[in-house]
């Protein structure tokens, strides 16, 4: 449930912000394909981005930009960890 809505989460609220205001959007990004990749494949990063890149980056927004691609790589990673029992080729040590 949880992973559920860790993945659900920042694709909402990066889906609520674009229908709320698409030119600063489109003004912290510069493309819409740039921003429909982040959607896909790294949401966490692409809404925090969104969040700190009006006010420039400064050491704190990297650390925070950092932590959300950490994140991302982690949801990935779990998704990858998860399924790799079943994979009849595997085998663990």
């Amino acid at each position: 449930m949880m992973a559920i809505f860790g993945a659900i989460l920042p694709r909402f609220a990066i889906l609520v912000g674009w229908w709320n205001d698409q030119a600063s959007w489109s003004a912290a990004f510069g493309s819409d394909v740039l921003l429909l990749g982040g959607f896909l494949f790294f949401p966490w990063t692409t809404l925090i981005y969104a969040f700190v890149q009006p006010n420039g980056l400064d050491v704190l927004n990297i650390v925070f930009l950092a932590l959300a691609f950490l994140l991302d790589l982690g949801t990935w990673g779990v998704g990858f960890f998860a399924g790799r029992e079943q994979v009849s080729g595997y085998r663990g040590t």
